[in-house]
């Protein structure tokens, strides 16, 4: 294996061990007394934010890059 191959297999173990934590994390939260469905819109939520996160992102970059280009 080259360096890229044991990189990208260490990268994969992270991922791996990340998201059965997360499994873990989900199961054990379940346990303690939390519905499921209550869980889920939790995550739900997170999610949205994340994603109106990113598009605050994507606007700033864009009004950055007409300032810097302007059309003239």
């Amino acid at each position: 294996m080259n360096k890229y191959q044991k990189q990208a297999v260490i990268d994969m173990g992270k991922v791996a061990v990340g998201i059965i934590a997360i499994i873990a994390s989900v199961q054990i939260i379940i346990m303690l007394g939390m519905a499921a469905t209550d869980l889920v819109a939790l995550v739900s939520f997170g999610v949205m934010v994340y994603c109106i996160y990113q598009l605050f992102l994507i606007r700033v970059g864009q009004l950055e890059a007409e300032d810097k280009n302007p059309k003239g």
